[in-house]
């Protein structure tokens, strides 16, 4: 862009907004007694080197104690990542915000079941806890100076979920984003976190394998493929109002990794916005795992 000379009038500048920096979360088992949060630059990615995955080095920026077998218990809700750490162990949830780098308490849901697979997703500005037999929310936190404490609200006569948590193969939540769909058990079911109630929307499942990100661009949601013989693809779905019918999809000719390898761990997708994704491949290196990261494992990812 060329300068303009000092004698222009202000009025002409163009107005330059600085743009804050995009970083990737990695919540990573690499550490004895529990998991590393190591935050990397997104704009150092390099998005022509797809071919040529990147090695995570950087050092971490946390570290969260917990037992590596409940990785399923961490989940992110706006910049805050909690970790719901087994009751036993913890008085409250430790919840780290990747924007501040702050430590907050959050309080534990009435329920405080972990002796099941839970369900945490992130929809409708609330944080949401889905059992067979119970549903309970989690609201943007008080005011810093407010009185009010910080506490889950339970759904009440809330009706059992229609599936089982252990069948589950993936989910992705509507553009309109109060609406979350959820495919398992070989059916696909929506949840309305304004009205708090479940619909059937019918006897199929969208074709991913677990969470899939609308791309405006698109028109479409983006997530790994869940076809055993496609695994590895990326794969996108037309997304509808109504969704009376399977949705139409598409299937990435490229093979981004190899499930079946001896090394593979576990891959993530990760949406980025502005229609550019993350691939995170966890990998097994001698004794030592190590996570690459390709494209636009064990554990998590946040942007």
């Amino acid at each position: 862009m060329s300068k303009r000379k000092r004698g222009d009038r202000a009025s002409k500048r163009p107005v330059q907004h600085q743009q804050s920096k995009q970083h990737l979360h990695l919540l990573l088992d690499d550490w004895e007694r529990g998991y590393s949060i190591h935050r990397l630059d997104v704009d150092a990615f390099d998005s022509d080197a797809v071919l040529s995955p990147k090695r995570v080095t950087e050092p971490p920026i946390a570290r969260i104690e917990s037992p590596h077998v409940r990785s399923w218990n961490f989940v992110s809700h706006g910049s805050k990542i909690f970790a719901m750490k087994p009751r036993e162990s913890s008085p409250g949830v430790p919840a780290f915000d990747a924007h501040t780098l702050a430590l907050t308490i959050c309080p534990w849901p009435s329920c405080r079941a972990d002796h099941v697979i839970p369900i945490f997703v992130s929809v409708g500005g609330k944080l949401f806890l889905f059992l067979e037999d119970r549903t309970e929310y989690l609201a943007d936190p008080t005011p810093y100076d407010s009185d009010v404490p910080w506490s889950w609200t339970a759904v009440v006569d809330a009706p059992p979920l229609p599936f089982y948590n252990a069948q589950v193969s993936c989910y992705a939540v509507h553009p309109d984003g109060r609406t979350l769909f959820v495919s398992a058990g070989g059916g696909t079911f929506s949840f309305d976190a304004d009205r708090l109630e479940w619909t059937h929307r019918g006897d199929w499942v969208l074709p991913f394998d677990g969470q899939a990100y609308f791309d405006p661009q698109l028109e479409a949601w983006v997530g790994l493929c869940g076809d055993r013989d496609k695994a590895g693809h990326l794969c996108s779905c037309n997304v509808t109002a109504e969704f009376t019918r399977p949705p139409y999809g598409k299937l990435c000719k490229d093979k981004l990794f190899d499930k079946k390898a001896d090394l593979h761990r576990g891959a993530k997708l990760v949406y980025m916005g502005d229609s550019k994704f993350c691939l995170v491949e966890s990998m097994f290196q001698s004794t030592r795992m190590t996570t690459w990261l390709t494209g636009a494992g064990a554990g998590a990812c946040f942007a």
